[in-house]
C-alpha cells in the first residue's frame, strides 16, 4: 500500500484518539456556547428535570445520583445513526451548590456568582471534550448541573447520566398519550398538565437511555378525522358489497337459474334401478 496513504490513515487514527475532539467529533465545549444565558428549573424535586423547547432542551441533574464519570466528573453523550457515541453539545452550562450558589460561564470563563451580585473567577467548573463524550469537572459531589443542548424533530433520546426520578416537560400544545402517534421508553408512570405543557414523570429510571416521541395536538385531530373518514368509507364499501350480492341473487332468480325441481329429494333409486 502507498506509504503516503498509510501515513494519512495513521494521522487520522491519532487525531481521533488523542482525547480532543477534531474532525471526528463536534467541539461540544465551545466557550461562547457555554457562556449563553438560560434559566433552569432548579427547584425540581426530581433527580432529572428536562424541559423540551422547539430547537433544544434544558436539563437539570442531581449530581449525587450520577452514574457516568469518575469521582468529581460527569460524562454526557449522544449517539448518531450508527449508534456511535459522540460528545453532547453543551450551551449555558451552570452548576448550583446545595446552598444555592451558582457557578456559570461568562465570556468563556467559569465564575462564581455571589449573592451580592459580584463575580469571582473559578476553575471549579471545567469542560473537556473527548472523541466520544463531554466530560464536566464538577465543583462538588452534591448539587445540580444544568445545561441546554440542541434537538430536532418530535423526539428526544436522553442517555441518562443520572438514575432516579425523571420528569420531562413537553413543548406547549404537544402530548404523548396516544400510542400510535407517540412513544415513551421506558413507559412513564404519571402524566400531568402544568400550564400549557404536558409533563411526563418516571418514579425510577435505571435504563441507559430514555426516549420520548410526541405529537402536536392538531395531529390528533387530523388523525381522528382520517379515522372517521376511513370508517365511513369502509362502511360504504360494506353496504355496496352487500347490495351487489343481493342484486346478483335477484338477477339469478329472475333468470330461473336457482329453480329447484325437487328431484334430489325423492326417495329410492333412480328410474330403471328399482
Amino acid at each position: 500500500m502507498n506509504r503516503r496513504l498509510l501515513a494519512a490513515l495513521a494521522l487520522l487514527v491519532l487525531l481521533g484518539t488523542a482525547g480532543c475532539t477534531t474532525i471526528l467529533g463536534d467541539d461540544a465545549g465551545d466557550p461562547e456556547a457555554l457562556s449563553a444565558d438560560a434559566e433552569y428549573d432548579y427547584d425540581t424535586d426530581r433527580d432529572a428535570f428536562i424541559r423540551v423547547n422547539r430547537g433544544n432542551y434544558t436539563a437539570v441533574y442531581n449530581v449525587s445520583a450520577k452514574v457516568t464519570g469518575d469521582n468529581g466528573t460527569i460524562e454526557l453523550y449522544r449517539t448518531n445513526a450508527l449508534t456511535i457515541e459522540n460528545p453532547l453539545e453543551l450551551e449555558a452550562l451552570q452548576f448550583r451548590y446545595a446552598n444555592g450558589t451558582v457557578v456559570r460561564y461568562v465570556d468563556g470563563e467559569a465564575v462564581l456568582l455571589r449573592s451580592d451580585g459580584t463575580q469571582e473567577p473559578t476553575d471549579a467548573l471545567a469542560v473537556e471534550t473527548t472523541r466520544q463524550r463531554t466530560v464536566v469537572e464538577l465543583p462538588a459531589e452534591e448539587g445540580q448541573i444544568a445545561f441546554t443542548t440542541p434537538k430536532s424533530g418530535k423526539e428526544i433520546a436522553v442517555y441518562t447520566p443520572v438514575h432516579g426520578s425523571y420528569e420531562v416537560a413537553l413543548p406547549p400544545d404537544r402530548d404523548a398519550s396516544v400510542p400510535l402517534l407517540s412513544r415513551t421508553r421506558p413507559s412513564n408512570d404519571d402524566r400531568a398538565v402544568v400550564g400549557d405543557r404536558v409533563r411526563l414523570r418516571w418514579d425510577n429510571v435505571e435504563t441507559s437511555v430514555l426516549s420520548v416521541r410526541w405529537y402536536l395536538d392538531r395531529d390528533l385531530w387530523l388523525f381522528g378525522g382520517l379515522a372517521v373518514v376511513g370508517a365511513i368509507l369502509g362502511a360504504a364499501g360494506i353496504v355496496y358489497y352487500y347490495r351487489s350480492i343481493r342484486m346478483a341473487e335477484k338477477r339469478r332468480d329472475e333468470a330461473g337459474l336457482d329453480v329447484d325441481t325437487g328431484d334430489d329429494d325423492r326417495e329410492g333409486p333412480p328410474p330403471g334401478m328399482r
